[in-house]
């Protein structure tokens, strides 16, 4: 079974509890936490996945984690079933895997906008109504900026992706032109 596939069961799971007692919000914002946390120490993430620490050892680590960080119980049953099972150092993905699913489930898209300067205030309200209407749902952003697209605008809403940057645009002109020199 992939880890994507364990990862989404575990994530199901864990949408449902956090649905069913109204805590949507605050289990993601403890599971970014810990994921965050796996992400920035390399040597966190060893522990839990190295198959030669006993698993009473990473059980004591984590519920130092636990004490430190004073999640809800929902989340730290979560934590201690994914230890249990080996299944720890597949959190960054579980986290992923919530978001998606939250976000479904209320109805929300995640759009991915690259840009080469900051937008201001009104060209991201255009955005945002021109993307509502083209997906029917509510679009929560991401904004990036790249210098290297010139001008334009690149958004990736899953995995569609509308390219308007003028960096594609002249990529364009250059193979029409390229086409054309070789009749």
């Amino acid at each position: 079974m992939s880890a994507t596939t364990v990862a989404r069961r575990y994530a199901e799971a864990m949408a449902d509890v956090a649905i069913a007692h109204n805590v949507v919000d605050q289990v993601d914002g403890e599971l970014r936490a810990f994921a965050e946390m796996m992400r920035q120490s390399r040597e966190l993430a060893n522990v839990f996945a190295s198959p030669v620490l006993p698993k009473s050892d990473k059980g004591k680590v984590l519920e130092a984690l636990i004490a430190r960080a004073r999640p809800s119980a929902f989340t730290a049953n979560l934590l201690r079933a994914m230890l249990t099972n080996h299944r720890l150092p597949l959190l960054s993905n579980l986290y992923e895997q919530y978001r998606r699913l939250i976000n479904e489930r209320r109805g929300v898209v995640i759009a991915e906008v690259t840009t080469a300067q900051p937008l201001n205030a009104q060209e991201q309200a255009q955005l945002g109504q021109r993307l509502q209407g083209m997906t029917g749902k509510q679009v929560e952003f991401q904004y990036k900026t790249d210098a290297a697209l010139i001008g334009g605008v690149i958004t990736r809403i899953g995995s569609v992706v509308y390219d308007g940057s003028v960096r594609t645009q002249l990529q364009e002109v250059e193979q029409r032109l390229k086409a054309g020199t070789r009749g």
